[in-house]
């Protein structure tokens, strides 16, 4: 016996690793009302070490991807929220979880074309028909970050920048060269201007691009036993 419990999970993964931490930015101001930023604020059990890594305020990361899977590591669905922030529904567009009161149950676009629509009537918010929010959440690993080994989770809702930005970025280099897990992406963020007349409101844009100059590089700088050949699947042997 092999000391596991043999499970026939279709979804499983040769990599899973324990969530250490979670990135943001935003924060509360001196008045408690929130306000963005932009740098990454981490948050968790060892953000000091994400901090002493990195500095105060990193505008600009290099994480990896531990596994392939969109679903686990670059998820993007559409979710709905009731005012206080529950999540009512969630889904890719085709099939959708929506809480019945007891259990999130699932519900096809085949079988009810207007769910999105119907589960905004049945729900109504403050935000009316607006309060679904496209959500894309990264589970990455932080090479900088040593002593501890895990993922730490960012999630955005910038549908229109973004959203876009990672998403693209992901899928390009899984259709290039069949995997994400051999390359070394800058997560990055920096204020942008509302293009809106008379609107000079700004707002933090992510963006997540492969650099392959620091792959070496951060392979180098870790220890033989905390290397990435730890962290990354065969694919990079």
């Amino acid at each position: 016996m092999g000391g596991r419990i043999i499970r026939n999970d279709a979804n499983g993964s040769m990599l899973e690793l324990p969530e250490i931490g979670r990135l943001h930015i935003g924060m509360k101001n001196e008045r408690g009302l929130p306000q963005s930023i932009d740098w990454f604020r981490p948050t968790g059990k060892y953000a000091a070490l994400f901090t002493q890594a990195l500095g105060e305020k990193p505008q600009t990361i290099q994480v990896i991807f531990p596994d392939d899977d969109p679903e686990k590591v670059c998820r993007e669905r559409y979710e709905y929220r009731d005012d206080k922030g529950a999540l009512v529904a969630s889904g890719d567009g085709q099939t959708f979880e929506v809480w019945d009161g007891k259990k999130y149950a699932p519900y096809s676009i085949n079988d009810y074309p207007q769910i999105m629509e119907q589960i905004a009537a049945k729900n109504p918010t403050k935000r009316g028909a607006e309060n679904w929010d496209v959500t894309l959440t990264m589970r990455v690993i932080i090479p900088a970050v040593r002593g501890v080994v895990g993922v730490w989770q960012f999630a955005t809702k910038g549908k229109a920048s973004s959203v876009k930005n990672i998403r693209n970025s992901f899928d390009a280099v899984q259709t290039m060269y069949g995997t994400v897990t051999n390359t070394v992406f800058d997560l990055s963020v920096q204020f942008a201007k509302s293009n809106k007349p008379g609107d000079n409101s700004r707002y933090p844009v992510v963006s997540c691009i492969a650099n392959y100059n620091r792959c070496g590089e951060i392979r180098d700088a870790m220890h033989p036993t905390e290397n990435l050949s730890l962290l990354l699947t065969n694919k990079d042997e």
